[in-house]
């Protein structure tokens, strides 16, 4: 597999135990033992492109268009962050408790001298504490799962 590919992501959202499950087309690609999920998203809100960055324990969340954020996670740590639509704009701030990625065949050694590269299909997993202008918004946990496109075919494949 290439450093680059259409994915088919499958993004589960979970606020305080209410789950949703949402579905979307996009890219995924590396640049050393960086990896980028890129996708985009329309609602009644507008469209949003959204670019996942992850690298070594280290995941940022991005939006641009209607909607404009920022969010940064470390296992761990507090991070600040912002959210900026037309009608609203505030401050956020994250305190994650779990991050980690699982990718490719986790059954493959790994060689002691160098760690692999990243790989498809991919698993990242957060939870975190948000707060929205200094006040507690609620205990998220969020699971983004990315799996190459066979054959180039664009479709959603139905929830597991």
């Amino acid at each position: 597999m290439t450093g680059r590919a259409k994915v088919r992501i499958k993004l589960t959202s979970e606020l305080d135990g209410e789950q949703q499950k949402h579905a979307f087309i996009g890219e995924w690609f590396r640049k050393d033992r960086t990896v980028y999920v890129r996708y985009d998203e329309s609602d009644e809100n507008g469209q949003v492109r959204t670019v996942v960055r992850w690298r070594e324990g280290e995941l940022s969340v991005k939006r641009h268009g209607d909607v404009e954020s920022d969010q940064s996670f470390a296992a761990g740590a507090r991070r600040l962050g912002h959210y900026a639509s037309t009608h609203i704009r505030f401050q956020l701030e994250t305190d994650t408790t779990l991050l980690w990625m699982q990718c490719g065949d986790m059954a493959q050694a790994e060689p002691a001298d160098e760690p692999l590269a990243p790989t498809l299909p991919m698993l990242l997993e957060w939870h975190y504490r948000l707060w929205v202008d200094e006040q507690p918004s609620g205990l998220f946990v969020i699971r983004l799962r990315a799996e190459e496109l066979e054959d180039g075919h664009a479709s959603l494949l139905t929830e597991e």
